[in-house]
């Protein structure tokens, strides 16, 4: 079941971005497919999907982002907490296992 996303219940501030990503879906997928990170704290991260991608909620996802103006790659591990539709398409909420260091977070504004 796809939600509506109703307002901002984030304790970390957001950047809003547009950050080319892959992403691995634990026990779903078969090898790392291209996402876009479309926000991001230092807490999770918003990720736009291929609309064909079936999401289900509580799954572990792996994300590698590229760090902008380097050729450095993060890669961090999240929970999808929810998934929605918007107009540029499939949406999910992710919640990183721990916390973006700030020197790191900042390197992303």
């Amino acid at each position: 079941m796809v939600q509506e996303f109703k307002g901002n219940r984030r304790k970390w501030p957001r950047e809003a971005v547009q950050i080319p990503a892959q992403y691995f879906i634990k026990n779903q997928s078969t090898k790392y497919q291209d996402c876009t990170v479309i926000n991001l704290s230092r807490n999770g991260a918003a990720v736009l999907f291929p609309v064909y991608e079936f999401l289900k909620a509580k799954v572990p996802i792996f994300l590698d982002l590229m760090v902008p103006r380097t050729v450095q790659q993060l890669s961090v591990r999240g929970e999808l907490k929810i998934k929605y539709r918007n107009r540029l398409g499939l949406v999910g909420g992710i919640q990183f296992e721990s916390l973006l260091q700030e020197d790191v977070f900042s390197k992303f504004k």
